[in-house]
């Protein structure tokens, strides 16, 4: 070996061990075809090296001096190449476990994400209570100043917590809630696109005349 020859240095990452073994396996290939070629040439002389001739037989020493040779390479290409498929088996599990724990973290990040918005959610509806019953207070209070003002009171007044919980209804059922919650509304209109709206509408029937 030429002392300003490089030694190959040994592969360190996955990638490079997968080309070590891919160019070992094309030396081991022309090893391999080397060796077959040295064996059909000294197949041809064998007959007149075991008959005497000098120069059949210092063709078969210099092919059988080839062959071990080869042979030595071939040792060491297999011995190489059986350390390469346990170092790609080693870092393809590896590579396979970080993945999978990097998905894991990923899943449970999904899981502490989707209980962040339910208790997001939670804490919402839990805000709109107390928004509801103050609703209904004020619709207490409106009926009576309506009556004390003249006002006709109607069969089912429009601002009772019992028209008040059906628009709301089909207001959510109009913006999605009833993908997640058995709500129903009448099919028969469209659904409330806004329930402020709805609201004004329904305060009409307070109206007092002048």
């Amino acid at each position: 070996m030429s002392g300003n020859q490089m030694v190959p240095a040994i592969p360190a990452s996955l990638d490079e061990w997968r080309q070590c073994v891919a160019d070992l396996m094309q030396r081991q290939a022309r090893n391999i075809g080397d060796r077959e070629q040295l064996a059909q040439q000294r197949r041809g002389l064998d007959l007149s090296a075991a008959r005497g001739d000098p120069r059949a037989q210092r063709k078969v020493a210099q092919y059988s001096t080839q062959d071990a040779v080869l042979a030595d390479e071939a040792r060491n290409i297999e011995a190489a190449l059986e350390r390469g498929h346990r170092e790609i088996a080693a870092a393809e599990a590896t590579a396979a476990a970080v993945a999978r724990a990097t998905a894991r973290d990923r899943y449970r990040r999904h899981l502490d994400d989707r209980l962040a918005l339910v208790a997001g959610i939670e804490d919402a509806l839990r805000q709109i209570v107390p928004q509801l019953s103050a609703l209904e207070a004020a619709t207490r209070d409106i009926e009576a100043s309506h009556q004390a003002l003249g006002g006709a009171r109607a069969t089912l007044p429009p601002l009772a917590a019992e028209a008040v919980g059906g628009r709301l209804a089909e207001f959510m059922a109009g913006i999605g809630f009833s993908h997640f919650l058995p709500i129903a509304r009448p099919e028969i209109r469209p659904a409330i696109a806004s329930w402020v709206e709805a609201e004004a509408l329904a305060q009409r029937n307070y109206q007092l005349g002048d």
